[in-house]
């Protein structure tokens, strides 16, 4: 089994019976020993959903043994309700756990993932983690990764404020890809303006009691408003396209042939849309642009060209390398887990990530 959801707006749900066996420990391991000799210090596993994959412990720990000093693992966290299956990651080497989930509420989860009980089961898991992490087993932590969708894009403060209360400090929100069930579809995929007026309501809320590093992903530059663009802290602070580390891909489609690639890369050329006002906009070098699918659904009126300050362009400088090693057979398009293929993940830099 790759994942154990089927959320509404992942293409892993997309992905055939043959693109479903585990590509084997052999093969990992060589993507894990090439990102070793080519400098990689940090990698993340990813692609269905890790937990389940029958060799994680085995690469994690391989993967520290060859010097990787970060070791992340993007989970749907349901897993993680067994403490032992935790300890067992934590004691082959993981030093972060990013948890994907988009609601605070049961109903909304539950039906997002496509099966009842997972809320009760990310919340078992996410408490899990939190309780790791106090006790110092996470060097770099935790953080919880939503979709901001239909149905909970006028919750996001509230979200916020739930796993604030539960322990959770880091969380990232990026807007939904239109796939699966949310292609052209307008409930689970909302007008980007209208979803960032509720983004700004918790910014706001962030920096006068929430005190959360708080970050937002696949919102275009231009529709920020312009006085939060001209400050170049807040941008670095909250805004991805400024501070997300780039990813170089390790992906293995038939669990046999890997094929790899830059994300930020691909993802602009193949799935975000280029739109004329692009080529005059003072951000072109650092936005992607809105996903090709939402200028389908919604049409292009929303956007417009800016101008930026400079210490906002100079922002995107310096970065840091990361690999990730993805375990099932699918793209980077879901927003749930990972498993056991081979990923080489953030700006890969050859320098050890701060």
């Amino acid at each position: 089994m790759v994942c154990n959801n089927r959320c509404v707006f992942c293409v892993n749900s997309q992905v055939n019976a043959a693109g479903r066996r585990w590509v084997s420990k052999e093969r990992v391991v060589a993507e894990i020993d090439r990102a070793a000799a080519r400098g990689y210090r940090a990698l993340g596993f990813l692609g269905g959903e890790i937990t389940y994959y029958p060799h994680a412990v085995e690469v994690i720990r391989l993967a520290r043994e060859k010097g990787f000093v970060r070791i992340s693992l993007c989970t749907n966290g349901r897993r993680l309700a067994r403490k032992e299956i935790l300890d067992a990651l934590i004691e082959a080497g993981v030093t972060r756990f990013a948890v994907s989930i988009h609601s605070h509420e049961a109903d909304v989860e539950d039906r997002i993932c496509g099966r009842k009980g997972a809320f009760g089961e990310k919340l078992a898991g996410i408490d899990n983690l939190v309780r790791a992490a106090a006790e110092g087993h996470l060097r770099d932590g935790v953080s919880l990764n939503s979709c901001i969708h239909g149905l909970n894009w006028n919750r996001l403060t509230e979200m916020a404020r739930f796993f604030r209360a539960r322990g959770i400090s880091d969380m990232r929100f990026n807007f939904l890809r239109p796939e699966h069930q949310a292609e052209g579809n307008r409930e689970l995929v909302p007008r980007l303006s209208d979803a960032l007026r509720e983004v700004l309501r918790l910014v706001v809320e962030n920096h006068r009691r929430l005190r959360m590093t708080i970050t937002f992903g696949d919102i275009p530059v231009c529709l920020w408003p312009p006085s939060f663009l001209a400050n170049a802290a807040f941008a670095r602070r909250y805004i991805g396209e400024f501070r997300d580390l780039d990813t170089d891909v390790s992906e293995f489609r038939d669990a046999v042939v890997p094929h790899r690639f830059n994300w930020r890369r691909t993802r602009s050329a193949t799935l975000k849309a280029r739109l004329p006002v692009c080529g005059a906009c003072g951000a072109a070098g650092i936005c992607e642009g809105p996903w090709t699918k939402y200028v389908a659904l919604h049409g292009a009126d929303e956007f417009r060209a800016v101008a930026l300050a400079k210490g906002a362009k100079e922002a995107k400088g310096a970065k840091g390398r990361e690999v990730r090693a993805k375990g099932a057979k699918d793209r980077k398009g879901r927003q749930e887990g990972g498993s056991g293929r081979a990923r080489a993940r953030g700006n890969a830099a050859r320098r050890k990530p701060a």
